[in-house]
Protein backbone atom coordinates (compact mmCIF):
# COMPACT_ATOMS: atom_id res chain seq x y z
CA UNK A 1 0.00 0.00 0.00
CA UNK A 2 1.53 3.50 -0.68
CA UNK A 3 2.58 5.16 2.11
CA UNK A 4 1.26 8.65 3.15
CA UNK A 5 4.21 9.66 4.13
CA UNK A 6 7.60 7.78 2.16
CA UNK A 7 10.49 7.77 4.31
CA UNK A 8 13.03 10.40 3.71
CA UNK A 9 15.98 9.06 1.74
CA UNK A 10 19.36 8.78 2.93
CA UNK A 11 22.81 8.28 0.97
CA UNK A 12 25.56 7.34 2.02
CA UNK A 13 29.22 10.03 2.31
CA UNK A 14 30.72 9.83 -0.52
CA UNK A 15 35.11 8.86 -0.84
CA UNK A 16 35.00 12.60 -1.49
CA UNK A 17 32.87 13.72 1.43
CA UNK A 18 34.46 11.24 3.87
CA UNK A 19 37.96 12.59 2.60
CA UNK A 20 36.60 16.39 3.01
CA UNK A 21 34.98 15.61 6.30
CA UNK A 22 31.96 16.79 4.80
CA UNK A 23 28.53 14.53 5.13
CA UNK A 24 24.97 14.75 2.95
CA UNK A 25 22.82 16.29 5.41
CA UNK A 26 20.00 13.57 5.51
CA UNK A 27 22.65 11.27 7.26
CA UNK A 28 23.43 13.93 9.49
CA UNK A 29 19.89 14.73 10.57
CA UNK A 30 19.13 11.21 11.19
CA UNK A 31 22.08 10.39 13.32
CA UNK A 32 21.04 13.64 15.24
CA UNK A 33 17.77 12.70 15.47
CA UNK A 34 18.41 9.02 16.77
CA UNK A 35 20.79 10.05 19.01
CA UNK A 36 18.54 12.77 20.61
CA UNK A 37 15.56 10.30 20.57
CA UNK A 38 17.63 7.54 22.68
CA UNK A 39 19.36 10.64 25.26
CA UNK A 40 15.81 11.48 25.14
CA UNK A 41 14.89 8.11 26.80
CA UNK A 42 17.53 7.77 28.86
CA UNK A 43 16.84 10.32 30.81
CA UNK A 44 13.17 9.83 30.76
CA UNK A 45 13.86 6.58 32.37
CA UNK A 46 16.91 7.54 34.62
CA UNK A 47 16.67 10.68 35.27
CA UNK A 48 13.00 12.13 35.34
CA UNK A 49 10.03 9.31 35.58
CA UNK A 50 6.80 10.77 35.56
CA UNK A 51 6.05 7.28 36.93
CA UNK A 52 6.26 6.28 40.66
CA UNK A 53 9.16 4.86 42.05
CA UNK A 54 7.36 4.63 45.51
CA UNK A 55 7.67 1.52 47.85
CA UNK A 56 4.53 -0.07 48.44
CA UNK A 57 3.53 -2.96 50.54
CA UNK A 58 0.64 -4.80 48.76
CA UNK A 59 -1.57 -6.69 51.45
CA UNK A 60 -4.09 -9.26 50.53
CA UNK A 61 -4.64 -11.92 47.32
CA UNK A 62 -3.75 -10.94 43.82
CA UNK A 63 -1.38 -11.36 40.76
CA UNK A 64 2.16 -11.58 41.47
CA UNK A 65 4.13 -8.24 40.84
CA UNK A 66 0.48 -6.72 40.15
CA UNK A 67 1.38 -3.27 42.46
CA UNK A 68 4.82 -3.65 42.24
CA UNK A 69 7.40 -1.40 40.54
CA UNK A 70 11.27 0.02 40.57
CA UNK A 71 12.59 2.63 38.65
CA UNK A 72 16.41 2.96 38.47
CA UNK A 73 15.39 7.52 39.74
CA UNK A 74 14.70 6.54 43.37
CA UNK A 75 15.99 3.06 43.95
CA UNK A 76 12.97 2.33 45.64
CA UNK A 77 11.68 -0.75 47.51
CA UNK A 78 8.27 -2.16 46.58
CA UNK A 79 7.16 -5.04 48.53
CA UNK A 80 3.95 -6.73 46.96
CA UNK A 81 2.09 -9.69 48.90
CA UNK A 82 0.35 -12.34 46.43
CA UNK A 83 -0.78 -15.33 47.15
CA UNK A 84 1.73 -16.86 44.78
CA UNK A 85 4.82 -14.50 46.26
CA UNK A 86 6.47 -12.11 46.36
CA UNK A 87 8.06 -9.17 44.31
CA UNK A 88 10.42 -6.59 45.12
CA UNK A 89 12.72 -3.92 44.01
CA UNK A 90 15.50 -4.78 45.76
CA UNK A 91 17.20 -7.93 44.88
CA UNK A 92 16.97 -11.12 47.28
CA UNK A 93 13.86 -9.54 48.63
CA UNK A 94 11.63 -11.94 46.60
CA UNK A 95 12.17 -14.93 48.39
CA UNK A 96 11.78 -13.18 52.25
CA UNK A 97 7.96 -14.22 52.76
CA UNK A 98 6.84 -17.06 55.02
CA UNK A 99 3.34 -18.22 54.76
CA UNK A 100 2.19 -15.38 52.81
CA UNK A 101 3.35 -12.76 55.20
CA UNK A 102 6.24 -10.48 55.55
CA UNK A 103 9.17 -11.85 57.67
CA UNK A 104 10.46 -10.19 60.41
CA UNK A 105 13.52 -8.92 58.88
CA UNK A 106 11.31 -7.48 55.73
CA UNK A 107 8.56 -6.20 58.05
CA UNK A 108 11.63 -4.36 60.07
CA UNK A 109 12.86 -2.86 57.01
CA UNK A 110 9.17 -1.57 56.15
CA UNK A 111 9.05 0.22 59.56
CA UNK A 112 12.58 2.10 59.17
CA UNK A 113 11.65 2.74 55.52
CA UNK A 114 8.16 4.56 57.15
CA UNK A 115 9.87 6.23 59.82
CA UNK A 116 12.79 7.71 57.43
CA UNK A 117 9.83 9.00 54.74
CA UNK A 118 8.09 10.69 57.79
CA UNK A 119 11.32 12.60 58.98
CA UNK A 120 11.82 13.16 55.35
CA UNK A 121 8.30 14.91 54.30
CA UNK A 122 8.93 16.89 57.81
CA UNK A 123 12.17 18.00 56.69
CA UNK A 124 10.43 18.84 53.30
CA UNK A 125 7.71 21.17 55.01
CA UNK A 126 4.99 18.37 54.27
CA UNK A 127 2.64 16.86 56.88
CA UNK A 128 4.46 13.46 58.07
CA UNK A 129 0.42 11.90 57.96
CA UNK A 130 0.82 11.83 53.89
CA UNK A 131 2.42 8.60 54.25
CA UNK A 132 -0.91 7.31 55.06
CA UNK A 133 -2.84 9.37 52.35
CA UNK A 134 -1.73 7.65 49.41
CA UNK A 135 -2.89 3.89 50.99
CA UNK A 136 -5.37 1.92 48.45
CA UNK A 137 -3.73 3.68 45.72
CA UNK A 138 -1.80 1.54 42.64
CA UNK A 139 0.00 3.09 39.78
CA UNK A 140 -0.82 0.83 36.23
CA UNK A 141 2.02 0.83 34.31
CA UNK A 142 0.17 -1.15 31.74
CA UNK A 143 -2.20 1.64 30.99
CA UNK A 144 -0.31 4.55 32.91
CA UNK A 145 -2.63 5.62 35.46
CA UNK A 146 -3.04 5.57 38.95
CA UNK A 147 -5.83 2.96 39.88
CA UNK A 148 -7.65 2.11 43.13
CA UNK A 149 -6.51 -1.27 45.43
CA UNK A 150 -7.54 -1.27 48.66
CA UNK A 151 -4.47 -3.65 49.27
CA UNK A 152 -1.81 -1.27 49.34
CA UNK A 153 0.07 0.63 51.92
CA UNK A 154 2.94 2.74 50.96
CA UNK A 155 6.31 3.06 52.78
CA UNK A 156 7.77 6.10 50.96
CA UNK A 157 5.84 8.20 48.55
CA UNK A 158 8.57 10.23 47.87
CA UNK A 159 10.24 10.17 44.24
CA UNK A 160 13.87 11.50 44.08
CA UNK A 161 14.73 11.96 40.12
CA UNK A 162 18.76 11.30 39.45
CA UNK A 163 18.17 15.41 37.92
CA UNK A 164 15.59 17.57 39.53
CA UNK A 165 13.91 18.05 43.12
CA UNK A 166 12.05 15.58 44.75
CA UNK A 167 8.35 15.24 45.06
CA UNK A 168 5.20 13.84 46.83
CA UNK A 169 3.01 11.09 44.49
CA UNK A 170 0.16 12.19 42.92
CA UNK A 171 -2.33 10.39 44.93
CA UNK A 172 -1.52 11.79 48.33
CA UNK A 173 -2.14 14.86 47.26
CA UNK A 174 -5.41 14.00 45.15
CA UNK A 175 -6.43 12.70 48.96
CA UNK A 176 -5.50 15.33 50.84
CA UNK A 177 -7.09 18.42 48.78
CA UNK A 178 -10.45 15.95 48.58
CA UNK A 179 -10.42 16.18 52.62
CA UNK A 180 -9.49 19.74 52.29
CA UNK A 181 -12.68 20.24 50.39
CA UNK A 182 -10.62 22.33 47.70
CA UNK A 183 -13.41 23.96 45.35
CA UNK A 184 -12.68 23.48 41.36
CA UNK A 185 -14.88 26.62 40.26
CA UNK A 186 -15.99 27.50 36.71
CA UNK A 187 -14.71 30.57 34.75
CA UNK A 188 -17.81 32.40 34.60
CA UNK A 189 -17.49 32.47 38.28
CA UNK A 190 -13.83 33.18 38.21
CA UNK A 191 -14.55 36.28 35.63
CA UNK A 192 -17.30 37.78 38.13
CA UNK A 193 -14.79 37.80 41.41
CA UNK A 194 -12.62 39.05 39.44
CA UNK A 195 -14.85 41.99 38.06
CA UNK A 196 -15.60 42.68 41.69
CA UNK A 197 -12.16 42.80 42.39
CA UNK A 198 -12.92 39.57 45.08
CA UNK A 199 -9.80 37.30 44.38
CA UNK A 200 -6.78 37.36 43.12
CA UNK A 201 -6.02 34.91 40.19
CA UNK A 202 -2.52 33.43 39.98
CA UNK A 203 -1.36 31.69 36.95
CA UNK A 204 1.08 29.56 38.21
CA UNK A 205 2.97 28.52 34.68
CA UNK A 206 6.43 29.52 33.66
CA UNK A 207 6.75 33.19 32.76
CA UNK A 208 7.30 33.05 29.02
CA UNK A 209 3.63 31.25 29.15
CA UNK A 210 1.89 33.77 31.05
CA UNK A 211 3.45 36.69 28.87
CA UNK A 212 2.01 35.03 25.17
CA UNK A 213 -1.39 34.92 27.06
CA UNK A 214 -3.48 35.23 30.68
CA UNK A 215 -6.55 36.12 32.21
CA UNK A 216 -7.12 40.02 32.09
CA UNK A 217 -5.85 40.74 35.13
CA UNK A 218 -3.90 37.57 36.59
CA UNK A 219 -0.72 37.70 38.00
CA UNK A 220 2.07 35.16 37.23
CA UNK A 221 3.91 33.01 40.31
CA UNK A 222 5.00 30.30 38.89
CA UNK A 223 5.14 26.52 40.46
CA UNK A 224 8.22 25.43 38.83
CA UNK A 225 11.62 26.77 37.75
CA UNK A 226 13.98 26.25 35.74
CA UNK A 227 16.33 23.33 36.84
CA UNK A 228 19.43 24.71 38.97
CA UNK A 229 21.24 21.33 39.67
CA UNK A 230 24.87 21.12 37.90
CA UNK A 231 25.38 17.49 38.01
CA UNK A 232 26.15 15.18 35.37
CA UNK A 233 22.05 14.09 35.20
CA UNK A 234 21.02 17.86 35.20
CA UNK A 235 23.26 19.29 32.53
CA UNK A 236 22.13 16.08 30.36
CA UNK A 237 18.34 16.10 30.67
CA UNK A 238 19.06 20.58 29.73
CA UNK A 239 20.36 18.73 26.54
CA UNK A 240 18.39 16.41 25.41
CA UNK A 241 15.02 19.05 26.51
CA UNK A 242 16.61 22.01 24.74
CA UNK A 243 17.53 19.15 21.66
CA UNK A 244 13.68 18.37 22.40
CA UNK A 245 12.69 22.06 21.95
CA UNK A 246 11.64 21.75 26.05
CA UNK A 247 13.14 23.49 28.67
CA UNK A 248 14.31 21.66 32.07
CA UNK A 249 12.17 22.56 34.93
CA UNK A 250 11.67 21.56 38.35
CA UNK A 251 9.24 22.68 41.54
CA UNK A 252 9.80 25.77 43.04
CA UNK A 253 10.71 25.54 46.81
CA UNK A 254 9.53 29.32 47.41
CA UNK A 255 7.05 29.02 45.92
CA UNK A 256 4.07 29.63 48.65
CA UNK A 257 6.70 32.57 50.24
CA UNK A 258 6.27 34.31 46.45
CA UNK A 259 2.59 33.82 46.56
CA UNK A 260 1.86 35.29 50.01
CA UNK A 261 4.72 38.27 49.11
CA UNK A 262 2.40 38.77 45.99
CA UNK A 263 -0.97 38.55 47.28
CA UNK A 264 0.31 40.39 50.94
CA UNK A 265 -1.12 37.78 53.48
CA UNK A 266 -1.67 33.28 53.73
CA UNK A 267 -5.72 34.63 54.23
CA UNK A 268 -6.76 36.46 51.49
CA UNK A 269 -8.80 35.11 48.46
CA UNK A 270 -6.88 33.12 45.68
CA UNK A 271 -7.97 31.52 42.35
CA UNK A 272 -5.32 29.46 40.76
CA UNK A 273 -4.85 28.18 37.09
CA UNK A 274 -2.56 26.38 34.87
CA UNK A 275 -2.81 25.35 31.10
CA UNK A 276 -5.22 22.60 31.63
CA UNK A 277 -6.99 22.96 34.79
CA UNK A 278 -6.47 19.40 35.85
CA UNK A 279 -9.79 18.06 37.88
CA UNK A 280 -11.06 16.30 41.26
CA UNK A 281 -13.77 14.44 39.60
CA UNK A 282 -13.59 10.88 39.70
CA UNK A 283 -17.16 10.46 37.88
CA UNK A 284 -18.63 10.58 34.39
CA UNK A 285 -22.03 12.50 34.37
CA UNK A 286 -24.79 10.38 31.99
CA UNK A 287 -28.36 11.49 30.86
CA UNK A 288 -29.33 7.44 31.48
CA UNK A 289 -31.70 7.33 34.16
CA UNK A 290 -29.78 5.27 36.45
CA UNK A 291 -26.81 7.69 36.24
CA UNK A 292 -28.33 10.91 36.12
CA UNK A 293 -28.47 11.71 39.76
CA UNK A 294 -24.33 10.57 41.11
CA UNK A 295 -23.29 9.41 37.78
CA UNK A 296 -20.32 6.49 37.29
CA UNK A 297 -16.76 5.61 38.44
CA UNK A 298 -14.43 5.90 35.20
CA UNK A 299 -11.29 3.70 35.91
CA UNK A 300 -9.15 6.51 33.97
CA UNK A 301 -9.97 8.96 36.62
CA UNK A 302 -9.85 7.09 40.03
CA UNK A 303 -7.75 9.82 40.98
CA UNK A 304 -9.36 12.75 39.16
CA UNK A 305 -6.21 14.48 37.01
CA UNK A 306 -3.66 16.14 38.46
CA UNK A 307 -2.10 19.19 36.90
CA UNK A 308 -0.23 21.95 37.93
CA UNK A 309 -2.30 24.16 39.32
CA UNK A 310 -3.91 21.16 41.54
CA UNK A 311 -0.49 20.90 43.42
CA UNK A 312 0.21 24.28 43.34
CA UNK A 313 -3.20 24.83 45.59
CA UNK A 314 -1.68 21.61 47.38
CA UNK A 315 1.69 23.54 48.47
CA UNK A 316 -0.84 26.42 49.31
CA UNK A 317 -2.96 24.49 51.82
CA UNK A 318 0.04 22.92 53.41
CA UNK A 319 2.09 26.23 53.71
CA UNK A 320 -1.22 27.46 55.88
CA UNK A 321 -3.01 29.55 52.94
CA UNK A 322 -7.06 29.23 54.11
CA UNK A 323 -8.93 31.09 51.26
CA UNK A 324 -7.45 28.89 48.01
CA UNK A 325 -9.71 27.99 44.91
CA UNK A 326 -8.85 26.48 41.65
CA UNK A 327 -10.11 27.44 38.28
CA UNK A 328 -12.07 24.68 36.05
CA UNK A 329 -10.39 24.02 32.79
CA UNK A 330 -7.45 26.06 32.94
CA UNK A 331 -6.64 29.08 30.68
CA UNK A 332 -7.84 26.26 27.78
CA UNK A 333 -10.99 26.55 28.43
CA UNK A 334 -10.83 30.84 29.55
CA UNK A 335 -9.67 31.22 25.94
CA UNK A 336 -12.15 28.65 24.45
CA UNK A 337 -15.10 30.30 26.11
CA UNK A 338 -13.72 33.83 24.65
CA UNK A 339 -13.02 35.13 27.77
CA UNK A 340 -11.15 39.09 28.44
CA UNK A 341 -7.37 37.78 27.93
CA UNK A 342 -3.89 40.43 27.70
Amino acid sequence: AHHPHPPTHTTLPSPTDRGMGRTPFPVVSTVAVTAAVVAAAAVLHLAGPRAPAARALTRGIGRPHAATRRLPASGALCLSQARTGWATGRPGLERRREGGRLTASASQEAMETKEETRRRLKEMGYDPKLLEAAAGSRWDPTFQRWVKDDRTEYADIIITPKAGSPYIIWPAIFQVLVQKGLKSIPTKEVQTLIDGNRATVVDVRMKDQFEKGHVSGAINVPMFRDSTGTSVWDNLKRVVNAALLTRSTERDPDFPAKVEQAVKGKGKPIVLYCGMGGSLETKIQSNKEMYKKDGFDDVDKSFGRESRSLKACFELLNAGFTNVKHMKGGFSTWKYEKRPTE
